[in-house]
């Protein structure tokens, strides 16, 4: 697995598997997508399929996943998060 810093000049490699990197991470992170977990505070806009980070890149949303996701940002905004925008 590879992981990407927000300046996109570091990728550090990892060998834990997608659910123990989420467990170890904690709520600052969502896994939108089964092989992508965001850090919210980089968050700049979501839509209906995407979530836009503040690196530039845009990360899928399944369907599945939008209102749970919506809850979980705006539960991390509500808690003392700090957004990108």
């Amino acid at each position: 697995m590879e992981v990407h810093t927000t300046d996109m000049e570091d990728i550090i490699e990892s060998y834990a598997t997608m659910d123990e990197l989420e467990g170890q991470l904690g709520d600052r992170f969502y896994r939108c997508h089964r092989g992508y977990l965001v850090n919210m505070a980089h968050i700049v806009r979501y839509d209906a399929d995407s979530i836009f980070l503040s690196s530039g890149e845009k990360v899928y949303l399944t369907r599945k996943k939008h209102n749970e996701f919506v809850k979980a940002y705006m539960w991390y905004l509500q808690n003392g998060g700090v957004s990108c925008v």
